[in-house]
């Protein structure tokens, strides 16, 4: 007797969750800064300094440094007071360890800003954490059993696991020239990472794609302008275990991005960012659902190991429109944007994604004005499986007196995943059976209703092939239905 096994090892996605938190910091104004009039808004850069898995736990940290623009009190210039929010969030997920491979997203839903007094302000910021973890495993699986004369049900069952996730540091640096940009200062830069390519060569994965810079900027007259550019990149990233043409993924996250733009227009920016490489093998197991031995007992110690099946996600676009009422009448839409807060599937035809929502804009009398929101909206979203890697993009347009119509755009991808269950015999053994016919070698059975040939067969302690054989029935049949069977028995 021998036990055919496979031994596997891939990684499991542990944690794939998006959380929220508020934190909070006080600033005085500086002796050399006016008095507070009006806040006019707020910005906030997350910056994240360490993520540490442990156990069941991720630990991460960082600053938001935030930009509060205000204009004074006894009129004047607008003015800038940068308060630095630091963080510390704790995401709970049973089975992380110290080994495992984590990613961090951290994003800006709100940040709001208030006058205490005219020399004090308090910023109040809305963080929302996306958070990925993968942790190694491995298991036996039997695939087949060889012994003579056992019966065994089994089928082949298609997979695709995560043989490897590998995670690398990435720097982008690079000097942009702006057009129209001189004499400009950045308020807020927002940076996301779009990858176009990414495939493995011998042992390498080639990745390319451009960061996509969004930044705002002030005039010396106060107008605040939206400056988009974008700088490409590659990157060689070593991974042996890649095969030519091996079914390649990498997510890319930003930690913290460095943008001085100078006098002359040029900006300057540093990318710190993390690139999270999932390399995903197809196979084929042979499951076993079933098994015995006539005219014998199995005594088999068993496990059951539950595998992720994880195929490549598939890109999805969806949209959603949603009317926001302000203050004022809307002149000028001077910028808008959206950030992910959750998302979830409400039904097979439609997805609810909560978005936190800002958009800059000049009312009639030329006042910059913002107006933010935590916004539900419902779009349209027909895929198989689960959205995850969701950014969103967002336009406004004057709606009304007072009011803006919000379109916000969801970019993506649906994850299949399923959880495949094998069977692991670690020891076999036979013991007699005693008979239950008296020596008889053919038996009559009433079959009422729909049975299995493979039921029948076990139960009586013969083959399938064997009752097919006595009962002329087809080599591909596997079920019988109200039938008188004539039962070889093989005791």
């Amino acid at each position: 007797m021998e036990l055919n096994q496979t031994s596997i090892c891939y990684y499991e996605k542990k944690l794939a969750h998006i959380s929220a938190a508020t934190e909070s910091a006080d600033s005085i104004v500086p002796d050399t800064f006016p008095d507070i009039g009006r806040i006019v808004c707020a910005y906030g850069t997350a910056v994240i300094t360490d993520q540490t898995p442990q156990n069941d736990r991720l630990l991460v940290s960082g600053t938001v440094q935030t930009t509060v623009l205000y204009e004074p009190e006894n009129g004047g210039k607008l003015r800038r007071l940068s308060v630095p929010v630091t963080f510390a969030h704790i995401e709970e997920c049973e089975g992380l360890t110290a080994e495992s491979i984590c990613s961090t997203v951290c994003r800006i839903a709100a940040v709001d800003a208030e006058a205490m007094n005219s020399r004090k302000v308090s910023v109040s910021v809305q963080l929302c954490f996306l958070t990925e973890g993968y942790c190694k495993a491995e298991c036996d699986v039997t695939e087949s059993v060889e012994l003579d004369g056992i019966e065994c049900l089994s089928h082949l069952q298609s997979i695709t696991l995560l043989e490897q996730v590998r995670s690398y540091p990435v720097t982008i640096l690079d000097d942009i020239q702006l057009a129209d940009a001189a004499e400009l200062s950045l308020l807020h830069t927002d940076c996301t990472m779009q990858v176009s390519e990414c495939r493995a060569m011998h042992g390498r994965i080639i990745v390319k794609g451009e960061a996509v810079l969004h930044c705002l900027a002030m005039q010396e007259d106060d107008a605040v302008r939206v400056l988009n550019s974008s700088t490409p990149f590659t990157q060689i990233l070593e991974l042996p275990e890649a095969e030519e043409d091996a079914l390649t993924a990498v997510r890319i996250t930003v930690s913290e991005a460095d943008c001085r733009l100078e006098s002359d227009g040029m900006l300057s920016c540093t990318i710190s960012a993390q690139a999270i490489v999932l390399l995903r093998q197809e196979r084929r197991l042979r499951c076993i659902e079933d098994m015995y031995l006539p005219g014998k007992e199995l005594a088999a110690q068993a496990e059951h190991p539950v595998l992720q099946n994880m195929p490549s996600a598939q890109p999805f676009i969806a949209e959603g429109s949603e009317t926001l009422q302000t203050a004022q009448h809307v002149s000028h839409v001077i910028a808008a944007q959206a950030v992910c807060c959750g998302a979830k599937r409400v039904s097979e035809s439609e997805l609810q994604i909560k978005a936190g929502v800002r958009v800059l804009y000049l009312s009639d009398e030329q006042q910059l004005c913002a107006v933010q929101r935590i916004v539900p909206l419902t779009m349209p979203y027909s895929e198989a499986g689960e959205p995850e890697e969701l950014t969103l993009s967002a336009r406004a347009t004057a709606a009304g007196e007072r009011g803006l119509l919000l379109t916000v755009t969801a970019n993506g991808a649906a994850a299949t995943q399923e959880r495949v269950t094998f069977c692991h015999i670690s020891a076999l053994e036979i013991k007699p059976k005693e008979s239950s016919h008296n020596g008889v070698t053919l038996v009559l059975k009433q079959i009422n209703g729909e049975e299995r040939l493979w039921d029948i067969a076990k139960n009586c302690g013969t083959t399938e092939q064997a009752i097919r054989c006595a009962n002329d029935l087809p080599a591909e049949a596997e079920r019988v239905q109200n039938a008188m069977l004539l039962i070889p028995i093989q005791d």
